[in-house]
């Protein structure tokens, strides 16, 4: 009996590395994007806002609760994204000629959050949350659907429509939580309006020539720049004057205090804003949004420290 040749599987296969180096970066890269464009910092964001209300209210926190924050969110921003894909691609190339490689996947995307989010809101929640949350839901679908066009003809509508909208979350956590709702209650919703004021306005300074050509009048193109940062510089001294006042007075828990922490932050931003080289896209996209998830991690340890003083 003759043995037979066998392929020595063992022997080294010639792989083409180049190949599977440039496939492990696209798909850095896709995932990269992924986290800016599709909404997920924005929504993390939110998430974070809610960690920030049970920690300042000082309930226990939800952790379905906060997952059910980011499922709306994202909800919100997709819609959004999908049914203004084309006309925002003059203002924001990168993110519409991301968002197009999956365009087609939307509806599904949609489907999966949307039975997401209502299913451990239904699991979870109780009747009255279920329908605020329904309520906010509907609000992000009213903006895209009917009132993004009142931006060309109200000064800063999207900035007041959106920071009003966010706020309302607070209300959404004491619904949740069945706690009522207080005087600090209504500083954390003004605060978080004021907040988002700065941040959603300033975010349109990257957008100015597009929104002039659209007829948009948006607050950065009613004031003027200049104007418009100094407005910028107010709110946020606003802001953390109503903090701090409601810190002294003994309505907001002491550990709030280290948020004052983001004075000296915005003040940089905005400052940096002034410059001519500066890339507002990077910078909005990561220093001005990324504060909100820096949050509950101030608080945190704020809570720590005054705790064992």
């Amino acid at each position: 009996m003759t043995e037979c040749e066998c392929p020595n599987i063992y022997n080294k296969v010639d792989l083409p590395t180049e190949d599977i180096s440039k496939k492990i970066a696209d798909v850095k890269k896709f995932i990269c994007n992924e986290f800016i464009y599709g909404g997920h910092w924005l929504s993390l964001g939110g998430s974070a806002f809610i960690l920030s209300i049970l920690l300042m209210l000082e309930l226990s926190i939800k952790w379905e609760l906060i997952l059910i924050v980011y499922l709306l969110l994202q909800i919100v921003y997709n819609y959004d994204h999908y049914r203004c894909l084309e006309e925002d691609s003059k203002s924001n190339s990168n993110r519409t000629n991301h968002l197009k490689k999956y365009q087609k996947f939307f509806p599904i995307i949609l489907v999966i959050y949307g039975s997401l989010f209502f299913g451990l809101l239904y699991t979870f929640g109780n009747t009255i949350s279920l329908i605020f949350g329904t309520f906010l839901l509907a609000l992000g679908f009213l903006y895209t659907i009917f009132c993004k066009k009142l931006t060309a003809k109200i000064i800063g509508f999207k900035n007041f429509y959106t920071s009003f909208s966010v706020s309302l979350l607070v209300i959404f956590v004491t619904f949740y939580s069945f706690y009522e709702l207080s005087i600090l209650s209504l500083i954390i919703i003004l605060f978080i309006f004021i907040r988002l004021m700065v941040n959603t306005s300033f975010c349109d300074l990257k957008d100015m020539d597009v929104d002039k050509k659209q007829n948009l009048v948006t607050l950065p193109i009613y004031f003027g720049k200049q104007k418009f940062l100094t407005f910028l510089h107010i709110l946020n001294l606003i802001s953390f004057v109503l903090l701090l006042t409601a810190i002294v007075t003994g309505i907001a828990p002491l550990f709030s205090i280290f948020l004052l922490l983001f004075f000296p932050y915005v003040f940089y931003y905005i400052k940096k804003a002034k410059n001519t080289d500066t890339d507002l896209q990077s910078l909005s996209n990561f220093a001005v949004d990324g504060e909100f998830i820096l949050w509950p991690i101030l608080l945190i340890i704020g809570n720590y420290f005054t705790t064992i003083i």
